[in-house]
């Protein structure tokens, strides 16, 4: 695991980046949600800061997505690759959400995906 000198030497001026970073990391462990977006352009050190994120999650599981100029047509494209490996764990999910992963994966061809959509709009029960 880097400690925050050595994250901060190999991110150098990513200093506030890190701090929010690691704030995510840490209430997560303390049992609180959240989410972060990283964008821009091409070599600002975007995979650096991730990198830096699977490190200090240690204990936790990482899921990655990768977009490509040509998925920009494609609509969840990105959440399609974060949820492939959790599909085992669907019937954890409540049962709205649960069937509209089915049909966006092509499980459960026989549902309109209408349905799914108005279902996993619906607050869970």
């Amino acid at each position: 695991m880097l400690t925050p000198a050595a994250a901060s030497s190999r991110l150098l001026g990513r200093d506030d980046e890190i701090r929010c970073l690691d704030g995510l990391i840490d209430a997560a462990r303390d049992g609180c949600g959240g989410a972060i977006v990283l964008r821009g352009e091409a070599g600002i050190g975007k995979s650096a800061l991730l990198e830096h994120v699977r490190e200090k999650a240690s204990g936790f599981r990482v899921l990655t997505a990768s977009g490509s100029e040509f998925e920009t047509e494609l609509p969840f494209a990105a959440l399609h690759q974060l949820c492939l490996p959790l599909l085992d764990r669907l019937t954890e999910l409540p049962p709205g959400r649960r069937a509209a992963l089915e049909v966006a994966f092509g499980l459960d061809s026989d549902r309109p995906v209408t349905q799914t959509a108005e279902r996993a709009s619906a607050p869970p029960p």
